[in-house]
């Protein structure tokens, strides 16, 4: 189960919170885990002495110094000996004990909850976003830092900051960053056929994200509190006894 698998986060200190309520998730996969927080905002330590932290690049949730930060956690990903990389956000989980079996099939496809994408105007590239988690061989994390200076433009008119880096559209963030990632290394993209992303912190998003756990869905994502996590341990616990 989940071979040569390593399991990393991307936070920040002010996520300490979320990643010690997920510590429980993310060590049950049996797999070394990585925390990867920017320098100016570490974390430095968990409530777990074997769960490995790293911290390199700047803060923030939008803006070039985000899209380089990405780069840098991929690249420190590559010097972990590990095949294959199960990629979280600070609110975003994998349910169940098990990676599925359907990612180690295809190494060279790249695996994230695709959503569609509401930001006006038009793009040269799909209308979607790419959202955590992500799901990647060394095979796909070399593709994507093969081509980060030379995107594909997601939008007419996004302008190039003086150090190369894609300015975002007005609300372009990693989810869409890694889209050009994705879509210039040529290599093929899907969306886990389990996996949920979308706002929990309302009674509405929670009750739709229970219903989606609740039919089998376990690649989620966003989990931002201990009350949403163990509601969703929940349905995913009522899922596997009613399919046992």
């Amino acid at each position: 189960m989940n071979p040569d698998t390593l399991v990393a986060v991307s936070a920040y200190a002010g996520d300490k919170h979320q990643v010690e309520n997920n510590l429980p998730l993310l060590l049950h996969h049996g797999c070394p885990v990585v925390i990867l927080s920017p320098s100016d905002a570490p974390i430095t330590a968990v409530n777990e002495p074997t769960v490995h932290c790293i911290w390199e690049g700047l803060k923030g949730w939008i803006g070039p110094q985000t899209l380089e930060r990405h780069v840098i956690f991929l690249r420190a990903l590559l010097r972990f000996p590990q095949q294959f990389f199960l990629f979280h956000d600070a609110d975003s989980i994998n349910l169940s004990p098990r990676i599925p079996d359907y990612l180690y099939q295809e190494p060279g496809t790249f695996w994230s909850n695709i959503v569609q994408d509401t930001n006006p105007g038009p793009s040269l590239l799909p209308k979607v976003a790419m959202q955590p988690p992500y799901f990647l061989s060394r095979q796909v994390i070399e593709a994507q830092l093969s081509v980060v200076g030379n995107l594909p433009t997601s939008y007419y008119g996004t302008p190039v900051n003086p150090d190369g880096w894609p300015m975002p559209f007005p609300t372009e963030c990693i989810d869409h960053f890694v889209l050009q990632l994705a879509h210039g290394s040529g290599l093929p993209y899907k969306t886990f056929p389990d996996g949920a992303s979308f706002e929990t912190a309302s009674p509405q998003g929670l009750k739709a994200m229970a219903a989606q756990v609740r039919s089998g869905k376990i690649l989620v994502h966003s989990v931002k509190t201990k009350a949403v996590l163990d509601r969703l341990r929940v349905e995913h616990r009522n899922f596997c006894r009613a399919h046992s």
